[in-house]
């Protein structure tokens, strides 16, 4: 689960800092890839949602299992020594880590992430645009104006 949570993190970043003039070249000269990118990125909301989604989802189950396995293993105490593990291992294997790689490599994260982010996003459709509907309510309630891309969700 570790390493599922690190694809999110890892893709998640390697797709924000891409550089959008290279990626357009890329994708003008054909790169399949870089292609696929550009449409993930055309609407970066339901890209975000999506990783953001996946990665909770993931931690969250990963943090029950913790949890459970803690707890046959040390009773009450396993709890606290579930947390503290998971919280370091979070951190550091399926945070810091990805995300420090991605930022240094955004094309070498961001293409082959790619493969799976496209389908993954039809499939959460559903869930994803609940989410950013809830959002754009909660945007609107706060006096916030959503800028044009995510306006035409």
């Amino acid at each position: 689960m570790v390493v599922i949570s690190a694809y999110f993190s890892g893709s998640e970043t390697g797709m924000m800092t891409l550089n959008r003039y290279r990626l357009r070249h890329m994708a003008k000269q054909g790169n399949r890839s870089a292609k696929r990118v550009e449409k993930l990125l055309r609407k970066p909301d339901r890209l975000i949602s999506l990783v953001l989604i996946g990665n909770n989802l993931v931690n969250i189950l990963a943090s029950a299992l913790g949890t459970i396995v803690g707890m046959r293993l040390y009773g009450d105490a396993g709890v606290a020594i579930a947390t503290g593990v998971l919280t370091f291992v979070v951190l550091v294997f399926a945070e810091v880590l990805p995300k420090t790689i991605a930022a240094l490599y955004p094309e070498k994260v961001a293409y082959p992430s790619s493969f799976l982010l496209a389908p993954l996003q039809i499939l959460m459709m559903p869930l994803v645009w609940l989410l950013n509907a809830i959002t754009r309510m909660l945007m609107r309630m706060m006096g916030i104006k959503p800028i044009s891309w995510l306006a035409a969700l």
